[in-house]
């Protein structure tokens, strides 16, 4: 597993662009920038964030409309591309990062359960968003909502730069979403896994490893396909894409 932290990756993608950042965080609480900030010399591209934790704060801050926000609601699509908008506006930078969520363990809804995370990007003159479906306690999802936040706009990055090195990398060691019961690597069920905004239903585990990464699972789906999930010791999970099908073997 990719041993380096992501937001070390990132700062090379925006040092090597010469390009800057800015954040617009909600539920993740300032958390994605401490993790920048870790990183020495982030100054030279990090340029500030804003913490807009209540929809106020989105309005006033950020310049997310009233409009949005009665429609579609703090955690959508919608509001999370024009938070990062409104923070790159606001710093004059060329990449921003924007996340709302529902971090838990109130607040969630059934259109809208706990552990509903938008992220957004706004790059250069363009916008994206993504939903992830997180689980755990409200500090893990707030974690694993940094990590994919980083690693998304990381990811994004190096097709800018047109790095197929780097993406590989990426791809290699994906952060996703896990559906699981227990606490003890030993005797933890894995009911489903969530990548690329698909619900993937495992059928068994196999093997069980721990190492310096973190604990391994080797998980097999209804369509008899075999994946190697890992959960960090952070509580973050991180999916090494198919090795292989059973029919295949």
């Amino acid at each position: 597993m990719e041993t380096v932290p992501i937001e070390f990756l990132l700062a090379e993608q925006l040092t090597d662009l010469d390009w800057t950042l800015a954040l617009a965080e909600s539920c993740t609480g300032g958390l994605i920038s401490h993790r920048v900030t870790n990183v020495a010399g982030a100054s030279e591209y990090y340029l500030g964030g804003v913490v807009a934790y209540s929809n106020a704060a989105k309005q006033h801050l950020l310049g997310v409309s009233q409009e949005t926000l009665d429609k579609f609601g703090a955690v959508s699509e919608q509001t999370v591309k024009e938070m990062a908008q409104g923070v790159k506006k606001l710093f004059n930078t060329q990449t921003a990062i924007a996340v709302s969520g529902i971090a838990g363990p109130g607040g969630g809804s059934p259109q809208k359960p706990v552990g509903t995370v938008w992220i957004g990007l706004a790059i250069l003159d363009q916008a994206y968003a993504c939903l992830y479906h997180f689980f755990g306690t409200r500090e893990q999802i707030k974690q694993q909502s940094a990590e994919a936040a980083l690693w998304l706009l990381t990811e994004r990055l190096a097709q800018y730069r047109n790095n197929p090195t780097l993406q590989r990398r990426l791809k290699a060691t994906q952060p996703i979403a896990v559906e699981f019961s227990g606490t003890d690597p030993t005797s933890l069920r894995i009911r489903a896994i969530y990548w690329q905004e698909n619900r993937i239903a495992i059928e068994s585990i196999g093997r069980r490893w721990q190492d310096a990464s973190g604990s391994h699972f080797l998980t097999l789906s209804h369509q008899g396909k075999v994946y190697e999930v890992i959960q960090k010791a952070d509580g973050c999970w991180y999916l090494r894409p198919p090795i292989e099908s059973l029919d295949q073997a």
